[in-house]
């Protein structure tokens, strides 16, 4: 009976052991790299007929490199998504004056969330990060004939939380994602002030 008893304890020991190491197995395989999501697509994007015979960019914002900016892993930079998409959708289509798209912050910061303590904390994939993207601009439409002048503030935010057992090229997907968020809402906003703009737009 005891033989039997130490055979059984045995098993499940052993049965117990392999559960474990294939668990550690199934940790240590790495999840497929997945691309970064492109955050500026033109044919997301309807250009727009402007009344003006150029488009002047500006480029008002030196990004930090030192945490918690994050905008430095972004190809290409984030200044440089936001002119293309300037260029694209405020196309000049004649007229006598000028439009002007000044880029006064395009920040991507990642920063620590508080986390969980205690049994329910170890034993749970907590959002340990959030990714935030934020965009300041400015647009302003001169004509000289006429003295004619508007004058539009933008300003767009979207963050995005990251898993604490996210790989990098999850968290690489995340800043993308989420500076892609800013850029659609800042395009909704930016269609909005111009529309109130009388004679802006040419239709």
């Amino acid at each position: 009976m005891k033989r039997a008893l130490a055979m059984f304890r045995s098993r499940v020991i052993s049965g117990l052991v392999l559960i474990f190491v294939g668990g550690l197995f199934a940790a240590c395989k790495t999840a497929p790299d997945t691309p970064p999501v492109k955050v500026f697509q033109s044919d997301a994007y309807q250009p727009l007929a402007i009344s003006a015979r150029r488009l002047e960019i500006i480029d008002n914002w030196q990004m930090p490199v030192a945490a918690p900016y994050v905008g430095h892993r972004i190809d290409p930079l984030p200044s440089n998504i936001l002119a293309d998409w300037a260029s694209h959708v405020l196309r000049p289509a004649g007229g006598s004056g000028e439009i002007v798209f000044d880029m006064r912050r395009v920040a991507v910061t990642m920063t620590d969330l508080p986390q969980k303590v205690g049994i329910d904390g170890l034993f749970t994939d907590q959002q340990s990060r959030k990714v935030t993207a934020e965009i300041n601009a400015k647009i302003m439409w001169l004509q000289p004939v006429g003295g004619t002048q508007a004058l539009a503030d933008l300003s767009a935010s979207h963050s995005i939380t990251v898993r604490e057992s996210a790989t990098a090229s999850e968290v690489s997907k995340t800043i993308n994602e989420s500076l892609q968020g800013a850029l659609v809402r800042l395009d909704s906003q930016m269609r909005r002030e111009l529309a109130r703009v009388d004679r802006i737009i040419l239709r």
